[in-house]
């Protein structure tokens, strides 16, 4: 038990809460030992003590993260609250604290040059920062990719992603739920080369005056409807869409392989997560049939039954947890850390910086540009 590493977990009950349970991800598991929690409200608090088994004391229960970083000098801190306005903030204060790793609840901050902070802090003490990326570390994921590298799918020539185009769509798709699916789509596809986007309100491509701050702590959002496209390093070209209230009664969240022999879906938040079909997505001269895929390839039979969805998406959750822990262990980035926040965090940016400007953007992104043309 000594040698576990230290975890103090951060929530806030009045703001966002404790995430998609993050918390809950550092109980039980093998190596960590939850020592404090951290919460802005009183009963917030005393529900985080009860989950962790934790007594009340001045040296576990704190409402006030910097005190407790100052006291408690943790390992690992688990910043949990899915309301992004303090996430910079606490990443910076706790990598100057000495923390040996971070882990973060998506989306990762509000801006590029929040991002550049967080990174310039983390360098400086070695402190490794994993996000809450839990889709990428779904084991059908792996098993997908295995079957594009045994040339299933042929050429990789698009991938296709899409929100969940519900009251959210348009601009806080994009920043809520469009983390998971810009991952999967650099994970497939490699490091976004170009943007060019538009971002429209009622039609409209959107001006400066129709931004207004964001939900849940997102900074200044715009626009119900985005189409962005992306090309990507292996030289396929990725596709980003949202439309808000599509009326869609099964969301198309996730993304969609598009290959020269084959093509790929993705749905995250259904079970089986993925589908194969042997054939192009232009080809309709007979039909060929969608196989679903586990976590060993293709799966003909696998369905649904028995499964408990929550308990599988905290498997995934735990995952991203050893991750990080592994990478503080063997001094490397964790699959999901600060640079894929950056890049999905500069992804969102171009999208609208490409619609206010007219113009295709170029990696690497310019940050003088950035800060002139993107409302903060």
């Amino acid at each position: 038990m000594n040698d576990s590493l230290r975890v103090a977990v951060i929530g806030s009950t009045s703001s966002g809460g404790w995430g998609h349970n993050i918390d809950e991800l550092f109980i039980e598991t093998p190596g960590l030992r939850t020592v404090a929690v951290c919460d802005d409200t009183k009963s917030g608090l005393i529900e985080a003590l009860n989950r962790h088994q934790l007594p009340e004391t001045k040296d576990t229960a704190f409402l006030n993260w910097h005190n407790m970083l100052k006291e408690i000098k943790p390992d690992i801190v688990a910043i949990c609250s899915r309301h992004i306005q303090q996430h910079a903030n606490i990443a910076i204060a706790s990598a100057e604290a000495g923390v040996r790793g971070i882990f973060v609840e998506k989306p990762f901050v509000r801006s590029v040059s929040e991002a550049d902070a967080v990174i310039s802090a983390c360098d400086k003490s070695n402190t490794k920062l994993n996000l809450a990326l839990v889709n990428r570390y779904c084991p059908t994921i792996a098993a997908a990719c295995e079957l594009i590298a045994d040339g299933k799918l042929g050429r990789l020539i698009e991938i296709r992603a899409r929100g969940k185009e519900d009251v959210r769509g348009g601009g806080e798709d994009l920043w809520v739920l469009g983390p998971h699916v810009l991952d999967l789509m650099v994970y497939f596809g490699g490091a976004p080369q170009w943007c060019s986007a538009t971002v429209t309100q009622g039609g409209k491509p959107v001006a400066l005056d129709d931004f207004i701050p964001g939900p849940e702590g997102l900074p200044m959002i715009a626009g119900d409807s985005i189409t962005a496209s992306f090309g990507l390093a292996n030289g396929s070209t990725g596709f980003f869409a949202s439309t808000r209230e599509a009326g869609l009664k099964q969301p198309n969240f996730g993304i969609t392989l598009l290959g020269t022999k084959g093509e790929i879906h993705i749905r995250p938040d259904f079970i089986p997560q993925a589908y194969f079909r042997a054939a192009p997505a232009w080809r309709m001269n007979q039909t060929y049939p969608w196989i679903p895929i586990g976590d060993a390839g293709l799966s003909p039979e696998l369905t649904d039954e028995g499964v408990n969805r929550s308990e599988e998406r905290a498997s995934w959750g735990r995952l991203a947890v050893a991750d990080l822990v592994d990478a503080i262990q063997s001094d490397r980035e964790p699959e999901t850390g600060m640079f894929t926040g950056l890049t999905l965090t500069e992804m969102n940016e171009a999208v609208y910086a490409s619609s206010l400007t007219g113009k295709r953007l170029h990696w690497p992104l310019s940050r003088p540009e950035l800060k002139t043309v993107v409302p903060s």
